[in-house]
């Protein structure tokens, strides 16, 4: 697309882009939400332009979005209109017009948020987390808590944070009882960079229900490279679909 901004160069910049899970299918649209609150600050300057970068689950770039936003400018942008069918990744950096030179090593990551939209009216939200990175990096142990009664409806999104080539996210994963018994471990799936991958408990652990029993509550840990934090999900029969971060 003429006049794009590559991802890279955000990064290079200082500004890298933060990163969210992306979602626009039959069951759930994805609504990217920002506010320039740059100009609250910078108020000779307060001009600022908005980047959102789009990728599919396998990390190939889906689509790409710019909009100039003014004093206390918002942007509101229904991702469905641009990119139909994509699950995968949101890369959103906001860059004043007038950029101020940042100490080297600072880097300045974009705050916005991602509301999930249901078909059946529940809404969800999150924060950004984790900015893009240059290159890989390890993974420390992220692990959540679910309830035992919603384990058939319950799962994970994992994203990709990592841009670089040779970056793609690898790991293990562990099902534990709350006392931090480990009940089973297996191997993650490869995820490409800047790619994601929705499952469920049951796919990860088929015999989750036996292993836990009669517990209230259980958890799973993942770790390896290039994960950034992982959100827990539910997805219910009636298309009710509930995310948070770990």
């Amino acid at each position: 697309m003429s006049g794009e901004l590559p991802i890279g160069e955000a990064v290079a910049r200082g500004y890298p882009p933060a990163v969210l899970y992306l979602r626009n299918d039959d069951t759930v649209t994805t609504e990217v939400c920002a506010f320039n609150y740059f100009s609250v600050f910078m108020k000779d300057h307060p001009e600022a332009d908005a980047h959102a970068w789009f990728f599919d689950g396998a990390g190939k770039p889906a689509g790409y979005f710019h909009r100039e936003l003014g004093a206390n400018g918002q942007l509101q942008l229904q991702t469905s209109e641009l990119c139909p069918r994509i699950s995968g990744t949101v890369a959103m950096a906001l860059i004043p017009k007038q950029e101020t030179k940042l100490r080297p090593g600072r880097k300045v990551t974009t705050g916005y948020y991602a509301q999930y939209f249901s078909q059946h009216g529940a809404v969800t939200l999150s924060h950004e987390r984790e900015p893009v990175a240059a290159a890989p990096f390890p993974t420390s142990a992220w692990m959540q808590s679910y309830l035992t009664r919603f384990l058939k409806e319950s799962g994970v999104v994992l994203v990709n944070s990592c841009m670089a080539s040779d970056g793609a996210s690898v790991g293990t994963t562990r099902l534990m009882a709350l006392d931090g018994t480990a009940l089973g471990e297996r191997t993650l799936p490869t995820i490409a960079p800047m790619g994601a991958v929705r499952i469920s408990t049951l796919e990860l652990f088929p015999d989750a229900e036996r292993l836990v029993g009669a517990s209230e509550g259980f958890a799973l840990e993942f770790k390896g490279t290039n994960i950034a934090s992982p959100f827990s999900y539910y997805e219910f029969a009636n298309g009710k679909f509930s995310l948070h971060h770990f």
